[in-house]
This record gives C-alpha cells, sequence and structure tokens, in this order.
C-alpha cells in the first residue's frame, strides 16, 4: 500500500551546508497517527517545516499519496491536501475567530466555504459560541483549537502538527489531545510532533525518534512507552551496564 506521506533520503535546512535532517526515510500511512519525539535539536520542528514547504530541502523527495511535491511551495502543498500548524503564530491574533476561518476558506471554491466553515464550528463547539471574539483574546486551548480548526478548513488528508501542547496546562493538553485523537479517528492522519511523551504516546499509534537528525528507531507507540531505548535516545537516560 502506497504510503499517504513519505519522505525518501530526505535532506533540509536552513543553509545549504548545514543538514538538519539527514536523509529522513519515512512513511506515514494513510488514517495513522504518528508521533516525532527527539531531544531538542534532533531536527523534529525543521523535519516538518520541510515537508511542509518552509524549510529548503537540498537532497530527497517528499510524496503526498504517491505524488511528488518536494519543490511544490507551501500554499501549493496545502491545495494537494496537506495541513501544517506551526508551533507559534499560528492564527492572526487581531482578527476574530469567524474572520479566521474565512480566511482560511479562501482556497475553497466560493460555494464550499460557509458550509465548510458551519461544519468546523459543529465540530469545535467552544469557537462556534463566540465566533466573533478576537483570537489574541482566547485561552491557549482554545487558540490552538482555532489554528487546528484553520487547518481542517481545506479538508487536508494529511495533518501536522508542531508541539501543539507547549505552554498549555496539563488539564488541557489532555483535552487538545483528546480532540487531535478524535480528528484522527474520524480519517485525517496525522504526524504529530510533541515533547509530552507520556500524553502523546498514548493517543498515538506509531512513534519515530529522532536524533541528530536522523531516525533512530521506529514502532509502535504502545510498546514505546515502556521501552528502555526511549528512555536511552529521548530522554538521555544510561541504561544499567553490568558491574
Amino acid at each position: 500500500m502506497t504510503p499517504v506521506l513519505a519522505t525518501e533520503a530526505l535532506v533540509a535546512g536552513y543553509e545549504p551546508d548545514l543538514a538538519i535532517v539527514r536523509g529522513v526515510d519515512l512513511a506515514v500511512r494513510s488514517g495513522e497517527l504518528l508521533l516525532l519525539l527527539g531531544p531538542n535539536g534532533a531536527g523534529k520542528s525543521t523535519l516538518v517545516k520541510a515537508i511542509a514547504g518552509l524549510v529548503p530541502v537540498h537532497e530527497g523527495t517528499v510524496r503526498l499519496a504517491g505524488v511528488e511535491i518536494t519543490a511544490a511551495p507551501a500554499h501549493e502543498k496545502v491545495r494537494h491536501g496537506l495541513a501544517f500548524v506551526p508551533q507559534t503564530e499560528n492564527v492572526f491574533a487581531t482578527l476574530s475567530i469567524e474572520d479566521n476561518l474565512r480566511l482560511a476558506a479562501q482556497v475553497l471554491a466560493k460555494p464550499r466555504r460557509a458550509g465548510r466553515i458551519a461544519a468546523l464550528y459543529a465540530m469545535f463547539p467552544d469557537l462556534a459560541a463566540r465566533p466573533a471574539s478576537r483570537a489574541g483574546a482566547l485561552s491557549g486551548g482554545q487558540r490552538q483549537m482555532l489554528a487546528v480548526a484553520r487547518a481542517l478548513v481545506v479538508e487536508p488528508s494529511v495533518l501536522i502538527l508542531d508541539e501543539p501542547s507547549v505552554g498549555l496546562a496539563p488539564k488541557i493538553v489532555g483535552e487538545v489531545f483528546e480532540r487531535l485523537r478524535a480528528i484522527n479517528r474520524a480519517g485525517v492522519t496525522t504526524v504529530l510532533v510533541e515533547q509530552n511523551v507520556r500524553a502523546a504516546l498514548a493517543i498515538a499509534d506509531r512513534a519515530a525518534i529522532l536524533v541528530e537528525g536522523r531516525i533512530a528507531h521506529l514502532g509502535p507507540a504502545a510498546t514505546l512507552a515502556g521501552d528502555p531505548i526511549v528512555a536511552e535516545l529521548y530522554l538521555g537516560a544510561r541504561r544499567a551496564t553490568a558491574q
């Protein structure tokens, strides 16, 4: 089966002579939630930004449903069905919830816009209850949900999120993750970069650990949760050695 999203020998970084992502091969299955873990500086955010068209790719390919989109600009990748929610500056803070969604819906044919926004209000009742509220006045969790709603306007086949739990209270993190799992279970293939390892592993199908820009380990999330490899590669723990 063709992966819905795949990278092959992907090399990327902000400068041509300074690769941060170093030959990553990654295949994301249709309908799964894939978690990207790794220590700070491992290249997680750079990898997903390169896939989304926000960081230069120097070598390798990115394919969406078998179609190469490596060199496509970010706005064209959205039209192909790839949605990306960055860690920061992911909503227009001075605009209302309604205007944020209307702006995102501009990529759709005009007859589809109102219906799609209505569907998102049904999915996110907290947003529907206050459409005129300014995005900058929302709580952290509400703002994150607006960012996700904006990404979902185009009905993407793949949703990529970069650290959606940053700065959120533990209770709100749980609510955000529950919503992301529900979106994934509704059929949206999801790639999640996250530092909240325990909470993220609880909702993921598989997890990949990046170390120094390379995939160091890939496996089912359920088994990685108690795997000493996770502790060693991600948390920096040392394996016990015989004396």
